[in-house]
């Protein structure tokens, strides 16, 4: 069971790593993560990375996995659901549709 829904997105997001500053494609979001596409073959598993979501919002985290130019992005600190609805496309996941979850997209135990 996933902590935060997931929400797919289609968007360019400028990211800094190691003091350098990129635009990298955000594929999907959630309140606890999210996943980007990178051309940057520095980035890494490891690599603390900042995520600008909106001009005022940057969102520290660090790359947990990273699959070509894809990379799975785990948040420092949760990112309000506000802001991740903003950004995405409802889920079209069934999984993600029946996942019980309260009106912040956490899981709801049973």
């Amino acid at each position: 069971m996933r902590s935060y829904n997931r929400f797919e997105t289609d968007q360019e997001i400028q990211v800094t790593v190691d003091k350098r500053t990129d635009y990298v494609r955000l594929y999907n979001l959630s309140s606890g993560g999210c996943m980007i596409e990178s051309e940057d073959s520095e980035l890494e598993q490891g690599s603390a990375i900042t995520l600008r979501l909106a001009p005022k919002t940057e969102v520290p985290g660090r790359v947990v996995w990273r699959i070509g130019k894809n990379a799975g992005i785990k948040f420092g600190t949760p990112v309000h659901h506000r802001l991740v609805a903003r950004y995405g496309f409802p889920p079209a996941d069934e999984f993600d549709r029946n996942d019980p979850r309260d009106r912040f997209g956490l899981p709801i135990s049973g």
